[in-house]
């Protein structure tokens, strides 16, 4: 009997170090790095979809997507090695403002490209209002319990989510306990606020499977952040302090399920 291919598939989480794995993907591996992406962006490729790419790009030893969500494909001949990068949700949430706020910028200057209207109104608003506008408009898929959300899917489906806790401060909630049993699973999982310690294990979990990975040295890609230095307790509390009391108070109480869930994925690194 044929020995199962080997394959990484990053499950590529907007502002979580997505960029930078990427770009070390393309480092190692070059055009055996497929990345893809559905033209819409409320849309996912689910698991038998992703296998199909897989299938069909025989070379390729790695994959990368927005589009894809937890669990990983199943199948007799492929071994399916997930990528997964959580972070704080409140670092987070303020990463999100500020990559909105500098595509608005960018986008202005270059008069081109449509501006989303979360965009527009980051471009035009500080932290704080932008944050208050978005409660207000109840756009917060990006900004509530959004990590439990797409890492509690299921076979064949995304996770589920529903609106919670009344109208002018509403949020988000998700499968917590299926989000946990997903990361489990994963092989090579990692934080954005420790990219460069937790990725030191990646090789030596590749190289079991065997596949060759070198940490190369890498240059941080869509950094908004100028506080990347400072510790995190600190950065939190730079966040926090950008913001009115009631924001304040809302992003922690909104994002209840996705710091369990960081704390879930620490316990995992930290047990390895």
């Amino acid at each position: 009997m044929n020995a199962k291919r080997q394959v990484i598939v990053h499950y590529h989480t907007f502002k979580n170090s997505g960029s930078s794995f990427d770009q070390l993907l393309s480092a190692n591996y070059g055009d055996r790095h497929l990345t893809f992406d559905s033209p819409f962006p409320y849309t996912t490729f689910n698991q038998e979809e992703l296998s199909k790419i897989i299938q069909r790009h025989t070379r390729h030893i790695a994959f990368s997507s927005h589009s894809i969500r937890l669990p990983v494909p199943t199948s007799l001949w492929i071994d399916t090695l997930a990528v997964v990068f959580v972070r704080h949700p409140i670092l987070r949430v303020k990463s999100v403002y500020g990559f909105l706020k500098k595509n608005f910028n960018s986008k202005k200057e270059g008069q081109e490209a449509k501006i989303d209207e979360t965009e527009q109104w980051a471009g035009q608003l500080d932290f704080d209002l932008w944050l208050t506008k978005m409660i207000e408009t109840r756009n917060l898929h990006l900004l509530s319990n959004s990590q439990t959300q797409m890492f509690s899917g299921v076979y064949g489906t995304r996770g589920l989510t529903s609106m919670v806790d009344g109208k002018s401060q509403p949020i988000r909630i998700s499968d917590l306990p299926q989000a946990k049993r997903n990361l489990a699973g994963v092989p090579l999982l990692a934080r954005t606020e420790f990219y460069d310690v937790d990725i030191q294990n990646f090789s030596k979990v590749l190289e079991s499977y065997g596949i060759a990975f070198e940490n190369l040295e890498q240059k941080p890609v869509n950094v908004t952040s100028d506080t990347m230095g400072e510790p995190i307790s600190t950065r939190i509390q730079a966040v926090l302090q950008e913001l009115s009391d009631s924001n304040a108070s809302w992003v922690v109480r909104a994002n209840q399920q996705d710091l369990s869930l960081y704390d879930y994925a620490t316990a995992l690194l930290e047990s390895i």
